[in-house]
């Protein structure tokens, strides 16, 4: 058996640079399964995320607010990356960055919300580039 090891990231010491801030938004609908779904495009394979801070809303649903999911690249129990049970309207930061690897996507999910509404989220972003 074969066991594979997290390579180390973040800092110019191993290997990457901090090019960019970003701040990416976007919206989708509720369909009528109370589900929204927003994908954000695939990072370069030289790129790498380390999100900061984010804001979500998306009204809630007749008893429960919305459950959020941030996935990296599918919706997988492995790919978890964080979420939120009050996904209404939420704040979240991390402090060291919470960490989009290179040719991953950022995945974000609601449910249980209300039908035909609009779920929104908005990132800040460190775009840091392998040299």
């Amino acid at each position: 058996m074969s066991v594979i090891l997290p390579t180390a990231v973040g800092g110019t010491a191993t290997g990457w640079q901090l090019v960019d801030y970003a701040t990416p938004q976007s919206s989708a609908l509720v369909d009528a399964n109370g589900r929204a779904v927003i994908t954000f495009d695939q990072l370069d394979p030289n790129q790498l995320w380390l999100i900061d801070h984010a804001v979500i809303n998306c009204p809630a649903g007749d008893l429960l607010p919305p459950q959020l999911r941030l996935y990296a690249g599918s919706e997988t129990p492995s790919r978890l990356l964080d979420g939120s049970s009050t996904g209404d309207f939420d704040v979240a930061d991390w402090p060291n960055g919470l960490q989009l690897s290179p040719s991953t996507s950022l995945l974000v999910v609601w449910s249980g919300a209300v039908p035909g509404a609009t779920a929104t989220i908005a990132l800040q972003v460190r775009v840091l580039r392998r040299l």
